[in-house]
């Protein structure tokens, strides 16, 4: 729902412009329709997501998939929330890595879950110590396996606090979460891990 208040907020801004004699000059009015464009693609992006993950959560096929697309679409997808929190994403991406035989969107749905996880990690260490470093996540991948190109590698790291060995023995326990109840199901990485095994990847 933010993308589409955005999207009426800047309407209403410019129609009460209009009505008010507002001197709205063409670049001010091309400005808010570009973001009202903008906010528009945001909201086409996220339902089309919204589609196919209901539709492929139940028989994922599998494709061959380009890693890079499919990391690129989940920032996509969490980058002007990132962004607000003040959280900088920075890229190490490979090229020429091998396609994998995956489900894009299942795939996208691990990457989100890391990028959420990563971006709670980071927002509670900045409001921990304001005065530490700016917040950034990274998103990197690479080619693993016995030959090369047999496999591929995506990383999801963070300048959050880290992960206790304690936390970190049960991290994939389905319903163990670190996080208040209101923010986490305990289910994120569960899920993923699941998905992540279904494409024969660990």
């Amino acid at each position: 729902s933010q993308p589409l208040m955005g999207v009426r907020g800047l309407a209403e801004h410019i129609l009460i412009g209009m009505q008010r004699g507002w001197d709205l000059t063409d670049e001010r009015l091309r400005s808010r329709l570009d973001r009202i464009i903008e906010q528009a693609d945001r909201m086409v992006h996220i339902i089309d997501h919204v589609r196919m993950f209901a539709r492929e959560a139940k028989n994922p096929e599998t494709t061959s998939v380009e890693v890079n697309d499919v990391v690129r679409s989940a920032v996509e997808f969490l980058g002007a929330q990132l962004g607000a929190r003040g959280i900088q994403v920075k890229f190490e991406l490979s090229e020429d890595l091998p396609a994998i035989s995956a489900n894009p969107f299942s795939l996208e749905e691990v990457i989100l879950n890391l990028l959420t996880n990563a971006r709670d990690a980071v927002v509670d260490r900045v409001e921990a110590d304001p005065k530490g470093p700016p917040g950034h996540v990274m998103l990197s991948t690479g080619s693993v396996g016995v030959s090369p190109g047999s496999g591929v590698s995506i990383d999801v790291t963070d300048n959050g606090g880290g992960i206790s060995e304690a936390v970190r023995a049960q991290a994939f326990d389905p319903f163990f979460t670190t996080k208040d109840p209101d923010k986490g199901t305990g289910l994120g990485l569960s899920i993923s891990k699941s998905i992540v095994e279904q494409f024969d990847g660990t």
